[in-house]
């Protein structure tokens, strides 16, 4: 695994609806439902080997994508504290990929986490619970 996908490994074994995810690359792939396909990977926002959101795409196996979010780092994180200054996470590939400034608590990826299981929620299959009808 390379430093990408082990940083996605540890947001996915935290999300309830992402199960037996693959790793290919620098994304995870996973299936959702018996129609739904899952991509996780990170992305740059306009700055070239600064990584500061997390995407989400689903596919449809018929028609293509359904939906993609993308979730700033910084809106779940909040801003670091670099020295002097504050600056919002994201890795850089100068060099050997990783964090810039910081290293992510078990806190942060259990947010980054449920802030993708909230999303995912959304398009996972309903499910039948006993006396109450359809749920989640």
């Amino acid at each position: 695994m390379n430093f990408f996908t082990q940083e996605l490994k540890k947001i996915a074994d935290r999300c309830e609806f992402i199960g037996d995810a693959k790793y290919v690359g620098r994304a995870c792939v996973f299936r959702l439902s018996d129609d739904v396909t899952g991509k996780m990977e990170f992305m740059t926002e306009g700055i070239a080997d600064h990584y500061s959101a997390l995407k989400l795409t689903l596919f449809n196996r018929k028609e293509g994508v359904i939906d993609t979010q993308r979730i700033k780092l910084e809106d779940v994180i909040g801003k670091i504290r670099i020295s002097d200054s504050m600056a919002s996470p994201h890795i850089w590939t100068y060099g050997k990929p990783e964090w810039y400034g910081f290293k992510p608590t078990e806190a942060h990826y259990n947010a980054l986490a449920q802030v993708a299981d909230d999303y995912l929620e959304m398009f996972a299959e309903p499910q039948m619970d006993e006396g109450m009808g359809m749920g989640m």
